[in-house]
């Protein structure tokens, strides 16, 4: 006797294909991993400093600069984040 459901349910996220060379992933991780850095020091340094802190203007615009970065342009080929992510690709050799 089938004990299985009558329906199965899957969720998450359906990923486009996804061609990439092991270099341009490394160059992605590296630059992805610098912009998180970046995004950390201006975050928890820079605007709790400003005059007002989270309430000044310039902490706005710094914020709406860093998910400009992230999500308008595609920067870091953000759309492919999830290979990137389980890519462990990290050290660039220069280009010959």
């Amino acid at each position: 006797m089938n004990k299985l459901p009558a329906a199965l349910v899957i969720e998450g996220e359906l990923l486009h294909d996804v061609v990439v060379t092991a270099e341009q992933m490394a160059r992605m991780n590296e630059d992805r991993a610098t912009f998180n850095e970046l995004r950390s020091i201006l975050l928890a340094h820079v605007v709790p400093q400003l005059d007002g802190g989270w309430n000044n203007p310039l902490a706005t615009e710094i914020e709406s600069r860093l998910e400009s970065i992230t999500f308008a342009t595609r920067n870091f080929f953000w759309k492919g984040r999830h290979a990137g992510a389980a890519h462990d690709a990290v050290h660039v050799r220069s280009c010959q």
